[in-house]
């Protein structure tokens, strides 16, 4: 039996990594509470699968007139109990089952056990507000067993006689769009490698190990998933997260490239670009949701990051 539980969560290992090879690098493991090898490289492959990522959306938000990815949807179509009515086409491609499959099933099959919580306390606060809208990440779980999380926006839909739809979900994410691009950075990424081992043939061994690594790397995803928010002290992220300003810094540093600052600003400037881009929000209010002071501040911090303005970026679009 032991065998077995081994064998499946190895498969699981392999279908990521065959996932990684098609470029499709949304996809994770589920981490369990076993402390062997095997979960010990599930998560390396789940934090390589991050990194990968967000490597190729910080060069594709950079060079959006040739992007290696770009954004998809998936949408959901809910009646008032929750059930699904409609999927789009993408629902499939992304969680690999098939339509039949969806239709009249309950929404919260589809994801992993900290989503489910999280869905039905979201359940449990609609119905008396019909302008209702709200946003979070969410967690789904693909036919083949891995875990596909996605920024959601629910949205109570005004009623229609007749009609038994009642919500949609909407879920985005990035995927693989071009391989030409891909070619081209991965050649550009191998010069620069080969660059860098001239100029420096001796590198300093790393101090980090797989506990600092998700440490640091739910650091980003707290700091990502709240832009909004003031930034916080490196004491106080230090403390919450269980380390020490010094480690922090550093090792914060190693993994990511950059200070916890420069990632913040980084990450705020990288969400902006994609809402001017990708939707008529007025820009007062992207700035405030991605933690600028005001609307100038955001503009000049904008300008400064990609040499031309939000507006200019929207007339363009």
């Amino acid at each position: 039996m032991e065998n077995i539980t081994y064998n499946g969560r190895l498969n699981k290992v392999f279908q990521l990594l065959i996932e990684l090879s098609r470029g499709n690098f949304s996809y994770r493991l589920e981490r369990s509470d076993k402390r062997d090898e095997l979960e010990a490289l599930s998560a390396m492959v789940n934090i390589v699968a991050e990194e990968i990522k967000d490597s190729f959306l910080h060069q594709g938000y950079v060079n959006m007139h040739d992007s290696y990815m770009h954004m998809v949807q998936m949408i959901f179509f809910l009646d008032e109990t929750f059930k699904i009515t409609y999927i789009n086409q993408d629902v499939t491609k992304l969680l690999h089952w098939e339509n039949s499959e969806l239709l009249d099933q309950p929404m919260v099959n589809l994801f992993e056990k900290k989503s489910i919580l999280k869905w039905v306390d979201l359940t449990k606060s609609l119905g008396n507000d019909h302008d209702f809208e709200s946003e979070m990440r969410l967690v789904f779980k693909t036919k083949t067993n891995l875990q596909l999380p996605a920024y959601c926006k629910m949205v109570d839909l005004p009623q229609v006689e007749n009609s038994i739809v009642r919500y949609m979900l909407i879920s985005s994410d990035i995927i693989k769009n071009t391989k030409l691009y891909e070619r081209k950075l991965q050649s550009k990424i191998l010069k620069q490698i080969r660059l860098t081992k001239l100029k420096h043939p001796v590198e300093e061994k790393s101090f980090l190990n797989i506990s600092d690594l998700e440490t640091f790397r739910a650091i980003g995803n707290f700091l990502k998933n709240n832009l909004d928010k003031n930034a916080p002290s490196l004491q106080e992220l230090a403390h919450e997260f269980g380390t020490n300003e010094y480690k922090l810094k550093k090792g914060f540093k190693e993994l990511f490239g950059m200070t916890v600052f420069q990632f913040l600003k980084n990450e705020r400037l990288r969400n902006a670009h994609v809402l001017v881009k990708s939707s008529n929000e007025p820009f007062k209010r992207i700035a405030r949701q991605n933690g600028f002071k005001n609307a100038t501040h955001f503009s000049r911090e904008f300008k400064a990051r990609y040499g031309y303005t939000p507006r200019d970026l929207r007339a363009n679009s």
